[in-house]
C-alpha cells in the first residue's frame, strides 16, 4: 500500500492539468482496488490461491512464508512451479 501511495503522490505532483490528474488517479485507484495486494477475500477455500496471487503481485515473497507449515510451503511451491511450467509452454 505504501508503494501505491507513493505512486499516487507522484502522479498528483506531476505536471499537467489538475482535473486530468484527478481523473487519472481515479482510474488508477479503481484498477488497483482489484489488486490482491489491496484487497482479498480470505477463506479456507481460496487461501492458497490468495498466497499465490500475493506472491505473483510482489506483495509477499516465498521467504515471507517461513513461519508457515512445511506442507503449506510445499503446496505453494508446487503451484508456483506448475504456473512457471505453464508460462514456459506459452513461449
Amino acid at each position: 500500500m505504501g508503494r501505491l501511495c507513493d505512486e499516487y503522490i507522484e502522479l498528483l505532483s506531476g505536471d499537467g492539468d489538475p482535473s486530468e490528474k484527478f481523473w487519472q488517479l481515479d482510474k488508477r485507484i479503481r484498477s488497483d482496488k482489484r489488486n490482491p495486494g489491496v484487497q482479498l477475500q480470505m477463506t479456507r477455500t481460496n487461501f492458497i490461491y490468495n498466497i499465490i496471487a500475493l506472491i505473483n503481485n510482489d506483495v509477499i515473497s516465498i521467504e515471507g512464508l517461513e513461519d508457515f507449515s512445511d506442507e503449506l510451503k510445499e503446496t505453494v511451491n508446487a503451484f508456483l512451479e506448475r504456473q512457471n511450467w505453464n508460462h514456459s509452454d506459452e513461449n
